[in-house]
């Protein structure tokens, strides 16, 4: 993949998740918050230290690595901080989107640990990390997480990528 595609990919990103809203977690907010020599923890667990940033891209020198990655702020909390969020699904309408575009595709949450998505009716439960398991119904294939929002994050490949958002829609 072209350096421009992957550039062009991460501001996309960078435009639709600071559209979102957030719970007062210690996740970064801004990029201001990548400051030289901090500590942080990436969205997967890892730990380094910010060497370098522009302002929405931090260079992280993560512990046992030989090189420099690249995070958006957003994927970094402080290390000993928490990245949970205390944002819970509530009973209403989840539309989903990937790429900034609606899938047609929503996730109606209709209880405590119930859900209907494609007209099929679900439960899940939340575990830490703010796993969302789907036990059942059309969504169990996925892995989610309970984004800050709260929104649900969704993907296929159990990874820490969410390609796919849901959030609660306004009324």
């Amino acid at each position: 993949m072209k350096r421009s595609s992957i550039l062009a990919t991460i501001l996309i990103a960078v435009c639709f998740f600071d559209t979102a809203p957030r719970a007062a977690a210690e996740v970064f907010k801004s990029g201001k918050e990548c400051i030289v020599g901090k500590r942080v923890v990436d969205n997967g667990g890892k730990h380094g230290r910010i060497t370098k940033t522009d302002g929405t891209l931090c260079m992280v020198a993560f512990d046992g690595g030989n090189r420099d990655e690249t995070r958006i702020f957003w994927m970094l909390h402080l290390e000993g901080a928490s990245a949970e969020t205390d944002d819970q699904l509530v009973p209403g309408n989840n539309e989903c989107f990937a790429n900034m575009r609606y899938t047609f595709m929503d996730i109606y949450i209709t209880g405590a640990n119930t859900y209907r998505a494609a007209d099929t009716n679900g439960k899940f439960h939340v575990e830490p990390p703010r796993k969302i398991v789907f036990e059942t119904g059309s969504l169990a294939k996925y892995t989610s997480k309970l984004l800050r929002g709260p929104s649900i994050g969704l993907n296929t490949d159990g990874g820490t990528f969410w390609g796919t958002t849901c959030e609660l829609k306004k009324k």
